[in-house]
């Protein structure tokens, strides 16, 4: 881990930052943590746990983490460990049956993805996959009463749902979309916040405006002009927009990066090269298609930034959108848990001076 240290705010580099990297957004307080993990039984389902809490500070605001599709709970490293070291208490959790043995299935070995992906993002699937982050919320705070040593300095009035992928779902779920098929999933008013990355969709029930419009918690969705799946299931970037568009102002946010493929989000640190390393970005459309989610000259604002995007190796690109996520998601947490003013003007004023023309960051 990163030795605990003290950084500069307003997004100033500290002292020690590699030159050609820009930290961006600098928390108050960066922390080393204790990883541990654990099996807990959810809803009668075996959820794998791994738990991150800095060293240093009482009360630590809590970030729940929902993995991917196929991925363990030891995913998402590279925006967990961010989020510990900015002194906030992070908790992965991700059934066992949505977890790394989705990929050795009988299916999965003679290459029916699409059809895994497919059940796995179905109505019945989520309906499950809420009940048991609902069940998990429920499960930490009887375990912290229990004193569990591990939760004895987090605080459950203070709580953020963050996901990537399938766990990008059931944070929506949670921060109030409707979807029919789906029973409504009622949170504590403990959970203050959600961060999405790599939002999903449903495009095929064009029902999108009424699903994401009782969304009223701040959530910050993360996404970019290259974000499509390798199961096939979401074949255009530009669905993962829609939540964006259709949820109510109030603190929404958007951060859409140039080029980086789905598999950046996952955080992983090293993301699978994408195939394509273009994309072209849709134009104006009809009210209701897939080519509508998209601002007045988005789509040549877009072509900017994923010719900027190109520049330089692969490797530093990579770099940049790592730290383009871990800067603005900090922000994000730090406005809305902390009620921390920097957090909220950075946001507002420094974040889209700082990125540039290799990412956007809209607000509503």
């Amino acid at each position: 881990m990163t030795p605990g240290c003290v950084s500069k705010r307003h997004g100033e580099p500290a002292a020690s930052a590699k030159p050609h990297i820009d930290p961006g957004y600098a928390p108050e307080r960066r922390s080393q943590s204790t990883a541990t993990q654990d099996t807990w039984l959810i809803q009668s389902e075996p959820v794998d746990i791994r738990l991150l809490v800095p060293i240093q500070g009482a009360s630590l605001p809590l970030v729940f983490y929902f993995p991917g599709l196929g991925e363990g709970a030891d995913a998402g490293l590279a925006w967990r460990q961010s989020w510990a070291e900015a002194g906030y208490a992070v908790l992965s959790a991700q059934p066992v049956k949505y977890g790394p043995a989705v990929w050795s299935s009988n299916r999965a070995r003679v290459g029916d993805f699409f059809e895994i992906a497919k059940e796995a993002f179905a109505a019945p699937s989520l309906n499950a996959r809420t009940e048991i982050a609902r069940g998990l919320i429920d499960e930490t705070r009887r375990r912290q009463l229990s004193r569990d040593p591990a939760l004895s300095r987090v605080d459950m009035s203070r709580i953020a749902v963050a996901g990537y992928d399938l766990g990008a779902q059931t944070v929506m779920m949670l921060a109030g979309e409707n979807v029919r098929g789906v029973e409504p999933v009622q949170v504590p008013d403990s959970v203050k916040c959600a961060v999405t990355l790599s939002p999903y969709a449903d495009f095929s029930g064009m029902g999108l405006q009424s699903n994401f419009a009782s969304i009223r918690l701040p959530v910050l969705s993360v996404t970019s002009g290259q974000d499509t799946d390798a199961y096939g299931l979401v074949t255009s970037a530009a669905v993962r927009r829609a939540p964006y568009q259709y949820m109510p102002a109030g603190q929404k946010y958007l951060l859409l990066l140039a080029g980086a493929p789905h598999s950046l989000f996952a955080g992983t640190g090293t993301p699978a090269k994408p195939t394509q390393e273009t994309v072209s970005e849709p134009g104006p459309g009809l009210p209701g298609d897939e080519s509508s989610f998209s601002d007045s000259g988005q789509g040549e604002r877009n072509k900017r930034r994923i010719t900027s995007a190109q520049q330089g190796s692969s490797a530093a690109r990579r770099a940049t959108e790592v730290a383009q996520v871990q800067s603005v998601t900090a922000a994000f947490l730090d406005a809305t848990l902390k009620n921390d003013p920097v957090g909220s003007e950075w946001l507002s004023r420094n974040a889209k001076r700082w990125l540039g023309e290799s990412a956007e960051l809209l607000s509503k």
